[in-house]
């Protein structure tokens, strides 16, 4: 502070010298006088260029600072303001990371800018450390890395106990690390713990990219629109809508969202969003709202020639107003007499790939204004961010809950659906039959035609399996060559019947891969909810007990499971 107001002080009397020398002193004709008074006024000029560039220089440093407080400000009050999604989202994380494999413990972090260090936020076990120094050494090298790095205690023995409180380490652990971003600087960290380094699959790192990317995108469209929408009631409502949608929501779901939105805020006759086919030259109707009349034979239209195509063809913003645009709506067939109208329509754009578009008209002479034009751009922002929000928790999902080789649901899925199957049975008072599955002699495959050709078969099943039931029923890949079913809402007898025709198909199966040919059999245990049980655990292994039986008989058929 001293530093400044001596600078700010000799710059002053620097600038009254000079400025009376250059008012009061004698006019005269001497070269002295004109060589004083032209220094003076040199002296002067100087010294208001240097009073400038101080200040400058000032505003540049406070600025820098600025930029770097900002981000990690407006992370915290960016969360703030839609806190219960940001509360899904972090859910949504954990129960992804867990769904992973179960074994996993998650810690989450955030820089706190009053401490200058990451905080922990939430976390599935109390050992995680409450935050991390700024200054960490290791903190700092991993936050440099784009992509998730796993790291081994046996590496980091010293240092391991500034991740963790507790004292239980049996040198197997490790931890994936995943740093968040916001603005391109890091706003926060994942913390992933495993017991075993043989738990951690590559395609768990991938997962867990996607994770970090899908909050990126969320804090940053939160920051967009709390800086460029002044109208607070607006901001409100866009805000409301974006705590309002679920990230599991469909693709309907989030469009009538956006919809309710639109309707409150722009003034229009009919609403039209559309989606482009691959050919780009059709787009089909996804949601209209206000007047239905003149919409096309089975909800698509040509982009070329059509008010709802401008958006597709110009791929920009257009508004009516500002240019004349003599065009059907959907089809030259229409009969729907009317003014001509305003219209404005923007392109939707999702992960760099025109998704379709939005169009909103209206019957009056009331042109759209450019604020009406920001609020339309807006609007849509949010919902190209949603729908990708949307897309990215589909894959997360798929990848969390999906069998890598089949598609077919996990064990860990399984299970929780089983469950929640159960429940939802007592409630309706319905049946469930539990079937296991397992190939028999699959290891000669494996030994004789290699691993390759042991997924093909894996696969192959599968897909016998999943085409043989209903989309209601459960089919899972339950480990190794070993899959499990749930018939909803069926007797045994009727379970029967696709039970053995899942068995003969595979038998009838040529599994034929690389010129080689082979024929399996499968062999397969039921049993029943409730008559054989209500509990899980007991039927799966009543299931399993009548799969053994059919295994002791020579494979290629189903046993019933009866109590002895």
């Amino acid at each position: 502070m001293i530093k400044k107001i001596n600078s700010h002080t000799i710059l002053f009397i620097g600038f009254c010298i000079n400025f009376c020398l250059l008012i009061f002193f004698p006019e005269t004709n001497s070269i002295i006088s004109l060589m004083i008074r032209l220094v003076c006024l040199v002296g002067l000029l100087w010294i208001v260029y240097l009073f400038f560039k101080y200040l400058n220089e000032n505003d540049n440093n406070h600025s820098k600072n600025d930029i770097q407080n900002y981000k990690a400000n407006n992370t915290k009050k960016l969360i703030d303001s839609a806190q219960s999604q940001f509360s899904e989202l972090i859910q949504i994380i954990f129960n992804t990371i867990k769904g992973l494999n179960n074994n996993f413990e998650v810690g989450f972090y955030l820089f706190d800018d009053t401490e200058n260090n990451y905080r922990l936020n939430e976390s599935t076990k109390d050992y995680f450390v409450d935050y991390f120094s700024n200054e960490n050494i290791i903190l700092n090298d991993l936050i440099k890395l784009e992509e998730s790095k796993v790291l081994y205690q046996k590496d980091i023995p010293d240092q391991w106990s500034s991740f963790f409180n507790d004292e239980s380490i049996r040198g197997s652990e490790c931890i994936i690390f995943q740093h968040l971003l916001f603005n391109n600087d890091t706003a926060g960290f994942i913390i992933i713990r495993s017991q075993h380094f043989s738990e951690i699959s590559k395609k768990d790192k991938i997962i867990v990219k996607y994770i970090s990317d899908l909050f990126a995108l969320f804090i940053k469209d939160l920051d967009i629109l709390d800086r460029t929408i002044n109208h607070e009631e607006n901001k409100s409502q866009i805000f409301n809508l974006l705590t309002e949608i679920k990230l599991n929501y469909s693709e309907a779901e989030i469009l009538n969202k956006f919809r309710n939105l639109l309707n409150y805020l722009m003034d229009y006759d009919i609403l039209t969003i559309s989606m482009i086919d691959g050919s780009n030259k059709v787009a089909k109707i996804k949601l209209v709202d206000g007047i239905k009349k003149d919409l096309p034979e089975k909800d698509h239209f040509n982009i070329n020639g059509t008010i709802n195509g401008l958006p597709y063809i110009k791929n920009s913003l257009i508004n009516s107003s500002k240019s004349n645009y003599d065009l059907y709506r959907f089809s030259s067939k229409e009969d729907f007499n009317y003014d001509y109208n305003n219209f404005l329509g923007l392109p939707i754009v999702i992960d760099e790939k025109l998704w379709g578009a939005i169009l909103i008209e209206r019957f009056s002479n009331k042109p759209y204004t450019s604020s009406d034009e920001i609020l339309l751009s807006l609007v849509v922002r949010s919902i190209q961010s949603s729908m990708l929000w949307h897309y990215e928790y589909q894959n997360i999902y798929e990848d969390a809950i999906k069998d890598g080789l089949t598609g077919l649901l996990n064990h860990k899925t399984f299970v929780d659906r089983a469950n929640e199957e159960i429940e939802r049975a007592k409630r309706f008072q319905h049946h469930l039959v539990f079937l296991m599955y397992d190939l028999d002699k699959f290891k000669r495959v494996n030994d004789t035609l290699g691993h390759l050709y042991g997924d093909y078969v894996i696969k192959t099943t599968a897909n016998i399996i999943k085409d043989n039931v209903r989309t209601i029923d459960l089919v899972a890949r339950y480990g190794g060559e070993e899959f499990a079913v749930i018939l909803v809402n069926t007797s045994t007898e009727a379970a029967m019947t696709v039970a053995q025709r899942i068995v003969d198909n595979i038998a009838q199966h040529d599994f034929l891969m690389d010129k080689e040919k082979v024929n399996m059999t499968i062999s397969a245990g039921l049993s029943e909810y409730p008559n054989d049980s209500d509990k899980l655990f007991d039927l799966i292994q009543y299931a399993d007990e009548g799969l053994y039986k059919t295994k002791d008989l020579g494979g290629d058929g189903v046993t019933i499971y009866t109590a002895e």
